[in-house]
């Protein structure tokens, strides 16, 4: 469930329809089927992954963008709502959250989590360089949650302060090369007792293995 839990905080969102409906709802959205179908499994769900077709959205930058289909999986759960919302989760949570107490034991399925729903990694080339350059970013609407989150990498994993930017009410925090390996690894432990999106281990496990040769 810490992976959920990361996953959640990235690419979730949580409603309170008692009065109308008289339950609570979960939903995580990704543009990966495979993903989200190994969610419905954990939570041993059959409720229906709905589809979004690609489609033209304004942003708060007054731009529009094509937005890529993607994929919503909504499940009714008073219990896991609560647990939620215990661990300081809220309805129109992006710019209030902040680092839940996960189990040290655990945490790593939560970074997962998160980084699926709202981490990138990218490998590129730079003139000169014989090796590729690693970046593994981290994206919120909390600068405090990346606060929180660069002091609890550093006392597990003995990770640097990393950089953080920020531009309209958006925050992303990157590591660098050193950094973003001993992360990925430590993410990538005891792989199979959680989910995680195939592509990007994929991209992990290609770094890896090139940093090995």
């Amino acid at each position: 469930m810490a992976y959920l839990l990361g996953l959640i905080y990235a690419d979730g969102t949580i409603k309170d329809v008692r009065i109308s409906s008289r339950t609570c709802y979960i939903a995580v959205s990704s543009n990966d089927l495979d993903l989200l179908e190994q969610v419905r499994k954990v939570l041993s769900s059959t409720h229906k992954i709905y589809t979004r077709k690609s489609r033209m959205v304004k942003f708060s930058d007054h731009k529009i963008y094509k937005c890529s289909t993607s994929y919503i999986l909504r499940v009714g759960n008073k219990m896991i709502y609560q647990d939620l919302v215990n661990l300081g989760l809220t309805p129109r949570k992006s710019l209030k959250i902040q680092l839940p107490d996960v189990p040290v034991e655990y945490f790593n399925f939560f970074l997962r989590g998160y980084f699926d729903g709202d981490g990138c990694l990218s490998i590129f080339l730079q003139l000169g360089r014989m090796k590729p350059r690693i970046r593994i970013t981290f994206t919120s609407g909390s600068h405090t949650f990346l606060l929180q989150l660069v002091t609890n990498l550093g006392k597990l994993i003995n990770t640097t302060k990393g950089t953080i930017s920020t531009k309209n009410r958006t925050s992303w925090l990157s590591y660098s090369k050193k950094d973003s390996i001993k992360i990925l690894s430590y993410m990538y432990k005891n792989l199979n007792q959680a989910p995680y999106l195939e592509r990007k281990y994929k991209k992990y496990l290609s770094i890896k293995f090139s940093t090995l040769n």
